[in-house]
């Protein structure tokens, strides 16, 4: 009975380790199941996220497809001003539109009524350290003017770039 008992404790040993090696092996196998269905999930995931940043792109794509500028700076930087405070002229942009005032002349048009052209004040716009923009008006027509200018000792020099003249 010994050997009887020795072959029935052995071959439950080889079950109980048959059983323990299915068991281990279904536990793998489901552990595996459960990380191949994440996987997919994910994968649907980031084909989605995509899909969703090139419908993004597009829309921005349509919503940028005319270029937007950017706004131009005009006017007298701080450099430009030291610049013109050493030539002699102090409070530049005041100085300037004052001293076009005075020079109606500079419209090169002649205009159809008794008074003629002038600068419009509010329609003076100094474009930087070496131009001017300004608007004129007479009785039935309006333009603009464009002109440069330079500073020496305090006075101002004008030339007549280009102008516009409309009725």
């Amino acid at each position: 009975m010994t050997e009887e008992q020795d072959n029935k404790n052995q071959s439950g040993l080889k079950n109980s380790e048959r059983l323990a090696w299915l068991g281990f092996m279904l536990f793998f196998v489901i552990i595996l199941a459960i990380y191949i269905a994440r996987a997919t999930g994910l994968e649907q995931d980031v084909t989605e996220a995509q899909r969703e940043l090139y419908q993004t792109q597009v829309q921005l794509q349509e919503y940028t497809r005319h270029e937007i500028p950017r706004p131009v700076e005009l006017g007298l930087t701080n450099a430009h001003i030291q610049d013109l405070q050493r030539r002699g002229m102090a409070r530049a942009e005041e100085r300037l539109r004052a001293d076009l005032m005075e020079h109606p002349e500079l419209i090169p048009h002649e205009a159809e009524g008794d008074e003629g052209f002038a600068f419009r004040p509010d329609g003076i716009h100094v474009l930087n350290h070496r131009w001017v923009l300004a608007n004129f008006e007479g009785d039935d027509a309006h333009g603009q003017v464009l002109l440069g200018y330079e500073v020496v000792h305090g006075n101002v020099m004008w030339e007549v770039i280009d102008s516009t003249l409309a009725y």
